[in-house]
């Protein structure tokens, strides 16, 4: 019996629809993509994250439509080209739910894994964005973690359970989660994956 041929999500393969306010923006951004070795879905097709493309002369969208070919807005990455972008601006991205604001020089590697958070429900915010846009600094949550608890952060970051923590850290799965909270309550973040995003803002991790 012959078995049906894995799917996208089976094989790990992301589908990046594109969408840019010019040619060249468009190329821009498909180079970027094909070197994260993902599938660049055709119009129309279903994609996991929508990449668009902006520049300084693209007006900042407030809010992005879904239909049955686009993704959600929290599925959909900004690629910003231009030379410098403001902390307000970023904040307003934020604001209204865009998945990441990635800049066109990203590596490879952390474009990758800014995919696969913005996949699992992560907001994701280029440090070099960041670093430009004053006023983007540690409002919240400045309490200093401890070493152990940068450690549990950090595997937080890459999408590790409880038990994989407990495990490559040589702890009980009890212990991980007195850390989880006390980092929780350092941020003041509801959720592990508010407490990730926090920390991607506020360069505590890094993508």
């Amino acid at each position: 019996m012959r078995s049906s041929p894995p799917s996208r999500i089976e094989r790990n393969v992301f589908a990046m629809a594109i969408s840019a306010g010019s040619s060249e923006l468009h190329r821009r951004v498909e180079r970027l993509a094909q070197r994260a070795g993902g599938a660049i879905a055709v119009p129309g097709e279903r994609s996991d994250v929508l990449l668009l493309g902006l520049d300084d002369s693209t007006p900042l969208p407030h809010a992005a439509g879904s239909d049955a070919g686009r993704p959600a807005i929290q599925n959909v990455c900004i690629i910003w080209c231009g030379d410098a972008l403001s902390a307000p601006a970023i904040g307003q991205l934020v604001r209204s739910g865009y998945g990441g604001v990635l800049s066109i020089e990203i590596e490879t590697a952390k474009l990758q894994a800014a995919l696969h958070a913005i996949r699992a429900g992560v907001q994701v915010i280029d440090p070099r964005l960041v670093q430009k846009g004053e006023g983007l600094g540690r409002s919240a949550g400045d309490e200093a973690l401890t070493e152990r608890e940068q450690e549990v952060f950090g595997m937080m970051g890459r999408g590790l359970s409880n038990k994989e923590i407990a495990a490559l850290l040589s702890i009980s799965t009890h212990t991980v989660k007195f850390h989880i909270s006390s980092i929780l309550g350092k941020l003041g973040a509801a959720s592990r994956t508010e407490a990730v995003s926090v920390g991607v803002k506020t360069g505590r991790l890094t993508i």
